[in-house]
């Protein structure tokens, strides 16, 4: 991902953001601290980036495109069985979590207003779940919408607990517990029910 931001300065300079707010947070990411690793002067930064929030928003903006193209990778994969799609899809998105663990609390905040992308893998998630529903894999209850929105808290709560904390050992069995539980409490088992 970062080979292909550098090169001219403005790609050295969103390079130098991203590594910044993926190993320390967005709020590390300073104009200094970009055009110093960069090695640029601060107007080049303004000229390319308007300011400090242009640059974070074209981070972010940079991020959701790794974010999609992996997700993109999961889905082209389709595996037929229901749980097993379910499970690639959060396994993905943690995975992706704990790679760029400064970056996703600034693509997933937990207040204020949401990234628009936020809104293209909420519908790409309900377009999953909708094709399970369709196809009755769902359990008795289950609406793609329920679905949806259990999954998205859980997820996002999970992802936020190993970004905010990613060497810890426990962060795999925590995430597959609740991925398990959710799955168990959303998907029809087809071997069981």
């Amino acid at each position: 991902m970062l080979q292909n931001m550098a090169g001219d300065a403005r790609g050295r300079m969103l390079a130098a953001a991203f590594e910044i707010a993926t190993r320390d947070g967005v709020d590390a990411v300073s104009t200094r601290a970009v055009c110093t690793a960069a090695g640029v002067q601060a107007p080049s930064l303004y000229h390319h980036f308007g300011d400090r929030a242009g640059l974070i928003r074209t981070v972010v903006d940079t991020a959701f495109e790794e974010y999609f193209h992996r997700k993109d990778a999961v889905i082209a994969a389709d595996d037929a069985d229901p749980r097993a799609r379910v499970a690639a899809g959060w396994d993905a998105h943690v995975a992706f979590a704990l790679t760029y663990p400064g970056l996703y609390p600034a693509m997933y905040p937990t207040s204020g207003p949401l990234p628009a992308q936020v809104e293209r893998s909420g519908a790409l998630l309900r377009a999953g779940f909708d094709e399970l529903e369709q196809a009755g894999a769902l359990r008795p209850g289950i609406t793609a919408a329920l679905a949806t929105n259990a999954l998205r808290a859980a997820l996002r709560g999970v992802a936020h607990a190993v970004a905010a904390n990613p060497a810890s050992d426990d962060n795999t069995w925590t995430s597959a517990v609740v991925r398990d539980a959710l799955i168990k409490a959303l998907v029809a088992d087809p071997e069981r029910d």
